[in-house]
């Protein structure tokens, strides 16, 4: 009886690996695998655009309920919960008894809140109406060239008086003039 038993573990044992080996040579399985592995390292990099795209790659190799989780997660860290809601539904569509299914209702209805409050926000936004826009007539001495004009009329009008009163000889007095010679 216990010779059977070690023989039906390791006929047990001997299948499970060829079935392993005959896995690994699945050319679409081979790029699921490599895309996933991929977007994995992106998406701990918090690269989420390039790991959505290496996920979308490895569920078009082999289209694996498990990948559009992954694609869901990186549409709800993009802040697209749309996205993400329609990938969590359709990976518990396909994937009824996902071990993390409640899991998965959980993040489905917090990111349903967010898009209602988000909503929510939107049309209070347009609700509003848009603030006036700037007063385009300012008053003319607001502006910094009205100042500028004033000082360089002030000046060239300084100049201008002093050369039309200058003269250049002495003024001449009643008191006579002192002439100083060399």
């Amino acid at each position: 009886m216990t010779s059977s038993v070690i023989r039906f573990v390791f006929t047990l044992c001997a299948t499970l690996l060829l079935a392993r080996v005959a896995y690994a040579d699945d050319p679409s399985e081979r790029a699921a695998k490599r895309h996933f592995d991929r977007g994995q390292k992106l998406f701990t990099l918090g690269k989420f655009d390039e790991a959505l795209e290496e996920y979308q790659k490895a569920f078009d190799a082999s289209p694996l309920p498990d990948f559009l989780y992954n694609i869901g997660q990186c549409h709800r860290n993009l802040g697209d919960y749309e996205q993400a809601i329609f990938s969590f539904k359709r990976f518990l569509q396909l994937d009824p008894e996902a071990p993390n299914r409640e899991k998965v209702e959980l993040i489905i209805d917090e990111l349903e809140d967010k898009l209602e409050r988000d909503g929510a926000k939107k049309r209070q936004r347009e609700d509003k109406p848009p603030p006036p826009p700037p007063s385009a007539d300012k008053p003319i001495y607001t502006k910094w060239w009205f100042w500028t004009g004033i000082a360089v009329v002030g000046v060239a009008g300084g100049v201008g008086i002093y050369a039309a009163t200058r003269t250049d000889s002495a003024p001449e007095t009643n008191l006579g003039n002192i002439v100083f010679t060399k």
